[in-house]
């Protein structure tokens, strides 16, 4: 009954994940070192939802690409090391897909997003006073040319 709400949950979450023109699997190499830094959008336990105190990060984030004209950008998915592996990596594809949708409604061209799940790529590390499972349940967003 357990593993039935999981795969009941996951599909929730790819139901409601929109379906754009960006790539899916690996981020291109490359961009130099004039790059705009990485931002970090987080998200709840076990959700792919955006947060709206997060919202302006993302619009801040497609501000910058469209400002440097960037052309490349790298959403990297990623989950806490809690609950199914398998999971774990198509909610991480989840919440660089509710990324990549924001960014598109905020005016990025969905052919410069690129998704990547890693999913519990930094579970368990220590990170001293912040809880790593918390900032593990992200999404990064990296740019590049």
């Amino acid at each position: 009954m357990k593993r039935l709400g999981v795969f009941v949950a996951a599909g929730f979450l790819f139901a409601a994940a929109p379906a754009f023109d960006q790539t899916v699997g690996t981020c291109p190499r490359g961009g130099g070192g004039n790059q705009p830094p990485p931002a970090r959008v987080l998200f709840d336990l076990g959700s792919a939802q955006l947060r709206a105190a997060d919202k302006p990060v993302i619009a801040q984030a497609a501000a910058t690409a469209k400002a440097r004209q960037v052309t490349v950008i790298c959403l990297i998915g990623h989950t806490d090391k809690l609950g199914d592996k398998t999971f774990n990596e198509k909610l991480a594809r989840s919440r660089a897909q509710a990324v990549a949708a924001q960014m598109i409604r905020d005016g990025v061209p969905a052919n410069h997003l690129y998704i990547v799940a890693d999913a519990e790529a930094f579970g368990n590390m220590s990170l001293g006073k912040e809880d790593a499972s918390v900032v593990d349940r992200k999404v990064t967003i990296f740019f590049s040319r």
